[in-house]
């Protein structure tokens, strides 16, 4: 379970927030929305 940097809070995998933009998957701490990461989508390059 990943822990927010922000908040300190240990998070659920299931309860991050997604958000798709372009080629983009940004993750986001449900409770004080700092991003916890950026990735890319395998196979939309």
């Amino acid at each position: 379970m990943p822990t927010c940097p922000y908040c300190k809070r240990t998070v659920e995998t299931s309860a991050l927030v997604r958000h798709e933009t372009g080629d983009l998957l940004i993750v986001h701490c449900p409770d004080c929305h700092g991003a916890l990461g950026t990735y890319r989508e395998p196979g939309r390059f």
